[in-house]
C-alpha cells in the first residue's frame, strides 16, 4: 500500500496492463502508476496483450489504438472474446493520441470503456483509475497489517519526539518504515536547518533565483519524508511562485517559511548527535571496495523428471560431469515444492501423459515467476510442445528435444549459471544529487541491500564513471551546474557507460515536469516523496525485469535450440 501526494492509498494488489508499441509510451505510463503505487505488466504489440490476459487477470488495461499488425480495436475484439471464456470483466481503456478526443463517442461504441489521451495528464488519468478501478484502486478500509506496524514503531519513539505538534508522525514513519530511520532521518534534517535557511535567506535577498528554487525544492522533499507537513507545504507555495516568476510574492513568504523552518531546530537538538555525514565521492578518489553478495549461487541444478530412464541418466551425467551437483527429483507436486529452494536452476523432462504434463508444466511456470528461476526442458518433442503450450514463452530459456545434444545442454547450463550469480550479486546503485541530507537518507535507506555510492554534482559523478560502472543511476533532474538531462546525456555519450540504466528521482511530479524528465528517454523516474519500502520495492522489481530481460536476450544466443514453433 503506497500513498500518493493527497494522501490516498492505493491498493497494493491493484494491476494494469499498459499495451503500447511505442518504449516511451510505456515508459511515461508506467511511471505514473508506479508512483502511484500501481503495478504494471507492459505489451508491445496487441498479440503481446492477448497472451498476457490468457494467463493472468488485470483491473485496467491501457490499449494504444494505433498500433501495428493488429491495432486497439481488434486487440479489443479478440480480447472480449477471451473475457467471454474467463468470465473477465476487465474495463478497457483507449490511450490514443489527441485527435482522438473527438472520437470519444465512436471509441465507447467500439467497446472501450473510456479514452486517455497521449501524452497522458496525471491528473485525468487518476480520474480514470478513481472511475474503474475496484474502490478507485484505493485501499478502504487502511490495511490492518500496516497500520499495526506504524502503530508498533510509534510507540517506541522518544515522548519528546511525540510532542512536536509540527510533525505527522504516522506520515514520517509511513514514508520511512521504522522508528529507526525515522530518527535518523529527522537528524539529518536537523542537521542543515541553519545552513538550509542560510542559504535560501542568502538567495532570496540577491535573487538569485535559480539556486533559490534548488534550495526550497530540496527542502520540499525532505520535510515531506518527515512528516513536516506545514514546512513541505510553504516550501512547495514558495517553488511555485518562484518557478511562475512572481518574486513580490516570495520575498512575502519566505520569511514565515524560515520562522517555521528554524523554530523546529531547538526541538530536535537531542538528535543532532547521531547525525552522520553522507558519503560523498572525491574527485580525486575512488569509493570502497563492493559489499560481498550475502546470497551465493549453488552450482546446482534440480532436475525433475517422471522416471529416471537411461537418456535422463545420461543427462546427470553429463552436468556432473560438468561440476555441477544434480539433485534428481520426481514430477510430484508436493516433492517439486519441498526442493524448490534447493537450485535456481530447473530442467524438467516432461514425460506421462498430457494432463500430467499440463499440471506440473503450470506449477513450474508459477514457480519460476515467483522465484526468478531459470527453466529448460529436455526430452521427446511432442512431451516438449505439451509443456510449452502451458509455459509462457518468457519462462523456458532452452528446450533440448531428443536425441539431446549432451555437449549443447552442460556448455548451455554453466552459462545459465554465470548469468546466475551476476544476477545474484549485491547490485551497485550510483546515487547523483546536489542535496547532502537527501544523499544521506538514501545511503540509510538502500545500504542493506546495495552497495551505494552517493555524488553530490554530475561533474564529479562523471569522474567516478570513468573508473567504475555501477548497476544503476538514479539521478536527480533539478541540480545547480549541470542539471540532470545535462548529466544523463553526457553518460549515454560515453560507450563506456551508454548501457548503465538511468532513473531519475525526482521531486517533480507535474505533466510539464515529467515530459522535461522522460524527453531523454531515461530508464524510468521514481519520486523523492516515495516511502522507504516503496521505493526499495521498486528498485528491486526494476533490477529483477532487467535480470529476466537480459536472461531472454542471452538464452536466445546461448540455445537456438527448437524454441521457435
Amino acid at each position: 500500500m503506497t500513498e500518493n501526494e493527497s494522501g490516498q492509498r492505493h491498493s497494493s494488489n491493484t494491476k494494469v496492463l499498459i499495451v503500447d508499441d511505442m518504449p516511451i509510451n510505456r515508459t511515461i505510463l508506467s511511471s505514473m502508476l508506479t508512483n502511484m503505487g500501481i503495478s504494471c505488466d507492459l505489451a508491445g504489440s496487441g498479440q503481446e496483450c492477448l497472451d498476457l490476459c490468457r494467463t493472468n487477470s488485470y483491473d485496467l488495461i491501457l490499449l494504444d489504438h494505433r498500433m501495428p499488425d493488429m491495432d486497439g480495436v481488434d486487440t479489443l475484439v479478440k480480447l472480449k472474446e477471451i473475457f467471454l471464456k474467463t468470465g473477465a470483466e476487465t474495463p478497457v481503456i483507449c490511450h490514443t493520441a489527441d485527435e482522438g478526443r473527438n472520437y470519444k463517442n465512436l471509441y465507447k461504441a467500439a467497446g472501450f470503456a473510456d479514452v486517455l489521451i497521449k501524452p497522458a495528464d496525471p491528473g485525468e488519468l487518476m480520474v480514470l483509475l478513481m472511475t474503474y478501478l475496484p474502490d478507485g484502486g484505493f485501499e478502504i478500509p487502511a490495511d490492518e497489517e500496516k497500520k499495526k506496524h506504524i502503530d508498533s514503531e510509534l510507540s517506541s519513539l522518544p515522548a519528546w519526539v511525540k510532542n512536536i505538534s509540527e510533525l505527522d508522525l504516522n506520515s514520517g514513519i509511513e514514508h520511512c518504515n521504522t522508528a529507526s530511520d525515522y530518527l535518523d532521518t529527522l537528524a539529518v534534517f536537523a542537521g542543515s536547518i541553519k545552513e538550509k535557511s542560510a542559504d535560501i535567506e542568502r538567495f532570496e535577498k540577491d535573487e538569485n533565483w535559480p539556486m533559490y528554487l534548488l534550495r526550497v525544492h530540496s527542502l520540499k522533499s525532505v520535510a515531506r519524508l518527515i512528516g513536516a507537513v506545514s514546512v513541505a507545504d510553504k516550501a512547495a507555495d514558495l517553488e511555485y511562485a518562484g518557478l511562475r516568476q512572481e518574486y513580490g510574492l516570495v520575498h512575502a513568504l519566505t520569511q514565515p517559511l524560515l520562522e517555521e523552518y528554524g523554530s523546529m531546530l531547538p526541538r530536535l537538538k537531542p538528535l543532532l548527535s547521531k547525525k552522520e555525514v553522507p558519503v560523498e565521492i572525491p574527485e580525486s578518489e575512488e569509493p570502497g571496495g563492493e559489499k560481498v553478495s550475502a546470497v551465493p549461487i549453488k552450482r546446482t541444478i534440480l532436475f525433475i523428471s517422471h522416471e529416471h530412464g537411461i537418456v535422463a541418466r545420461g543427462i546427470t551425467k553429463a552436468l556432473e560431469d560438468e561440476g555441477f551437483s544434480v539433485i534428481d527429483i520426481t514430477d510430484m507436486p508436493e516433492v517439486i515444492m519441498n526442493y524448490r529452494a534447493e537450485s535456481s536452476l530447473f530442467l524438467y523432462y516432461p514425460s506421462g501423459d498430457n494432463d500430467h504434463i499440463r499440471m506440473i508444466s503450470t506449477m513450474l511456470t508459477e514457480i519460476c515467476r515467483d522465484d526468478n528461476k531459470i527453466l529448460c526442458l529436455a526430452g521427446d518433442p511432442l512431451d516438449i510442445e505439451t509443456a510449452r503450450d502451458v509455459h509462457d514463452r518468457d519462462v523456458i530459456s532452452s528446450a533440448y528435444p531428443r536425441p539431446v545434444n549432451l555437449d549443447k545442454m552442460a556448455a548451455d547450463m554453466s552459462g545459465y549459471y554465470d548469468m546466475l550469480s551476476d544476477f545474484k550479486r549485491t547490485r551497485t546503485i550510483l546515487v547523483i544529487d546536489d542535496d547532502p541530507d537527501f544523499l544521506h537518507i538514501m545511503k540509510k535507506w538502500l545500504s542493506d541491500s546495495y552497495n551505494v555510492e552517493c555524488s553530490h554534482a554530475g561533474a564529479n559523478a562523471l569522474i567516478y564513471l570513468d573508473r567504475k560502472r555501477p548497476d544503476l543511476i538514479l539521478l536527480d533532474y533539478e541540480m545547480p551546474g549541470m542539471i540532470g538531462d545535462m548529466v544523463m546525456k553526457r553518460i549515454r555519450s560515453n560507450p563506456t557507460n551508454d548501457r548503465v540504466p538511468i532513473i531519475f528521482l525526482t521531486g517533480r511530479n507535474d505533466k510539464e515536469g515529467v515530459m522535461k524528465i522522460l524527453k531523454n528517454k531515461p530508464d524510468g523516474y521514481l519520486l523523492k516523496s516515495m516511502p522507504h519500502e516503496a521505493l526499495l520495492d521498486a528498485l528491486d522489481r526494476f533490477f529483477a525485469e532487467s535480470s529476466a530481460s537480459l536472461r531472454m536476450s542471452s538464452s536466445n544466443s546461448l540455445s537456438g535450440s527448437g524454441l521457435e514453433k
